[in-house]
């Protein structure tokens, strides 16, 4: 369970959108002018369109979307060994598919062979030409892999360029490596997306060297150090490119991109090994050196490599050494000596005029006083940075805590001094917000009803759905939170969508859609999905929607694909960029961001765990972006982000014998597991959701020491007594994505957030 934004999608639930050789756009008789809704349709032409009365194919593909593997592979065997011919295709290609997805190669393989004998179409075939090749190219069987997808880049399939690179890669295996070169560099001829076009010159760099170019492999190793997709391949470039210069005997090229990683990626495992390069290492200097050992979390060597820069005497490192050292000092527990580091640091700085050094020593101080109970030190120290280092990133949160130091303390009057302080210095409107909320809370507290409620309508007049202007509109309302409703299953209202969309950006260009919807990119992405190669699919899909990105119809265009066909993080992520759930923007067309997804699901799993679906739709959001396949670098899986430790208790309480953290992908599995974990907190914190999501983030411990750190049952400050800035973020996030949804599903009149 762990803090995304905006979560990068995985894969894709499997949906009903296939490959196509046409893409058909339905364009009524009046144009892009029309009133009317315009619907996006790329019809099926690659897979199997017949009907199967005899055995509901449709189902099983819902029970697949769902996770139910079993039930709906069951349907499609009974669809292959009794229905009639059109049957048994159609079933013969989604268990291919389903195979292939679940990681059994070889059953796949044998279903594809099974498929390819049947009488498909040649659009049929192409498609299952694609997905053979790349399964016999995962699993090592070259021949025939080479085979398939040869027949496959003979067809002229949209998604020929990922048939050439592994073309060119099985070229390469075999040893004929001009071969591979020359046709990987006529694949990056082509528009790709930048983490196809990044593995592909990854690996033209790797065809070079074995092919005994160094200077090409150089040259391009040099230009992925700076420009690849990815911060692990721009660090992993460096690494091949300082490798491949030494090697070469030119060792200031080496030293060079070595310099690099060392100081952008410090946290790099190739940063770490170079410390112990031998043909590296005596060339890293000691500033190197500590930072890498101190990212890395090797304390006791970083912190005699930063004793050696304090003791060398010279001004402008030993002050961010003694920082350093006090971050040292503080993960050891030490903070008489973390305290005494960072006023070194200070001091250090201070000589030389090092203001960013000030400013960052100072706000470490005053949390190590803060956390001490030294509270009025603490808050001279925090103001102090707004002095001494006004241009400082935490000014305006230093300010912040100095006033919540004194709120805690009883004092409102000088807290609300703090605070309007603070107005002067906050630049973005969430700062502007939380700043006015704040400030009323302090007036109520001195018994100003007039000033707090002249404070909280200037923070709930500010027209994003922030926190903390969520939280002024709910004090002014003085409603309760509602709990209830449940999820919709009608579809959106297209109609009412593109009419405020031509209100707020004008008329569609008709040109426009055409050639975005008949680009090659789009071809490529349904092509690859109708494939059922999901993971190569979601690549084109996101590079559709940076491409796209200021241009609200062409967003409004994907996302309505995206959403007939079921692609449901896709769909949300396009639509998430031209909707905001601001002032003017329709319910029905913030629902586009914010999808009632599994509704079936969630309404159920909600009702069984005693809270709102609302709440489980808003952590959902948050936690994966609605991908039921998203892992993240913790393993956290699935649409809910449950960790393995806590799944195999989950399973364990809920009696689930056969649970693998695999089943975590299902969506079934996913959002019951994740309810039930959720539910467990509401009733553990009595009720609390804040307090409760808390726990889902941080863990149950941490949210019942940070409701004791609160000493009040205030939700706001509870909020501020959170001191893991991830747990914080993450709690205001779903609870704005909990606001948002209630009012675009009628249940408020306004995105609001009244918490009692």
């Amino acid at each position: 369970m762990n803090l995304q934004r905006l979560p990068v999608t995985k894969s894709f639930s499997c949906g009903r959108l296939v490959a196509s050789t046409l893409l058909v756009i339905a364009i009524c008789a009046c144009g892009g002018n029309s009133p009317k809704s315009t619907p996006t349709r790329i019809p099926s032409s690659g897979a199997p369109s017949d009907s199967a009365p005899a055995e509901d194919l449709e189902r099983a593909a819902q029970l697949y979307d769902e996770g139910a593997v079993e039930e709906a592979t069951a349907i499609y065997n009974r669809a292959i060994q009794q229905g009639n011919e059109a049957q048994r295709r159609q079933g013969l290609w989604a268990l291919a598919k389903i195979q292939y997805q679940q990681g059994d190669n070889t059953a796949a393989e044998s279903t594809i062979d099974s498929y390819l004998t049947s009488n498909v179409t040649p659009a049929e075939e192409r498609l299952a030409l694609l997905l053979k090749g790349t399964i016999h190219y995962a699993s090592g069987d070259d021949g025939e892999a080479e085979q398939a997808l040869n027949s496959y880049v003979g067809t002229g399939g949209p998604a020929k360029a990922y048939a050439e690179l592994r073309l060119a890669d099985l070229s390469a295996r075999h040893d004929q490596k001009d071969q591979a070169i020359e046709t990987t560099t006529e694949v990056l001829r082509e528009p790709l997306p930048a983490s196809v076009a990044s593995n592909a010159r990854l690996s033209l760099a790797r065809y070079y060297k074995d092919a005994g170019d160094s200077a090409s492999a150089l040259q391009t190793y040099e230009l992925l150090g700076s420009e690849a997709a990815t911060r692990n391949d721009r660090a992993e470039a460096l690494w091949l490119a300082a490798n491949l210069a030494w090697d070469s005997g030119d060792e200031s090229r080496a030293l060079a991109s070595l310099q690099t990683l060392l100081a952008v990626y410090p946290g790099h495992e190739r940063a770490a090994e170079a410390l112990d390069d031998p043909r590296f290492a005596p060339n890293i200097v000691i500033g190197s050196r500590a930072l890498v050992l101190f990212t890395q979390r090797s304390n006791v060597d970083a912190e005699s490599a930063y004793r050696a820069i304090v003791d060398a005497g010279d001004p402008a490192p030993a002050a961010d050494a003694h920082y350093h050292l006090g971050i040292l000092a503080e993960r050891a527990s030490n903070y008489d000596q973390a305290l005494a580091e960072y006023d070194a640091s200070i001091a250090t700085a201070s000589g030389s005029q090092q203001t960013a050094t000030i400013g960052q020593a100072l706000w470490d101080k005053a949390t190590v006083l803060e956390l001490l109970g030294r509270t009025d030190e603490a808050v001279g120290t925090y103001n102090a940075i707004a002095d001494t280092a006004p241009s400082s990133e935490h000014t305006s949160e230093a300010v912040f805590r100095a006033g919540m130091l004194r709120y805690k303390q009883g004092r409102g009057a000088d807290a609300r001094a703090i605070w309007s302080r603070q107005r002067s210095l906050a630049s973005e409107e969430a700062e502007q917000a939380r700043a006015y909320f704040w400030s009323a809370k302090a007036a109520r507290m001195l018994g100003d009803q007039a000033s707090a409620g002249q404070d909280l309508s200037t923070a709930a007049t500010l027209s994003g759905v922030d926190y903390y202007t969520l939280r002024a509109r709910g004090e002014l309302a003085s409603s309760d939170l509602p709990t209830g409703g449940a999820l919709p299953s009608a579809a959106p209202d297209w109609t009412l969508i593109e009419e405020w969309l031509r209100a707020t950006v004008g008329a569609e260009d008709p040109s426009a859609r055409t050639t975005f919807l008949t680009s090659p990119a789009l071809q490529r992405a349904v092509e690859l999905l109708g494939a059922g190669l999901r993971a190569d699919a979601e690549t084109e899909f996101e590079q559709l929607i940076e491409d796209a990105a200021g241009n609200s119809w062409l967003l409004y265009r994907l996302s309505r694909a995206a959403s007939d066909e079921g692609l449901r993080s896709i769909a949300a992520r396009a639509a998430a960029r031209f909707i905001t759930a601001s002032n003017g923007t329709p319910p029905q067309a913030i629902a586009l961001a914010y999808p009632a997804v599994y509704p079936e699901i969630v309404n159920e799993q909600a009702t069984q765990n005693k809270f709102s679906p609302f709440l489980l739709l808003a952590l959902v959001r948050q936690e994966s972006f609605y991908d039921a396949r998203a892992v993240s670098p913790a393993n956290a899986s699935g649409l809910t982000q449950v960790i393995p430790e806590t799944a195999q208790a989950i399973a364990e309480a809920l009696g689930e014998k056969d649970f693998r953290i695999s089943d975590l992908l299902r969506p079934k599995v996913s959002l019951r597991f994740g309810a039930h974990y959720l539910g467990e907190q509401v009733q553990m914190l009595g009720g609390n959701i804040p307090a409760a999501l808390a726990a889902y983030n941080g863990g149950p411990g941490n949210a019942t020491r940070w409701q004791q750190a609160a000493a009040t049952s205030d939700p706001d400050v509870f909020l501020e007594s959170i001191d893991f800035s991830e747990t914080r973020a993450y709690v205001e996030l779903v609870l704005e994505n909990y606001a948002v949804y209630l009012y675009a599903y009628g249940l408020t009149s306004q995105p609001i957030l009244p918490l009692g």
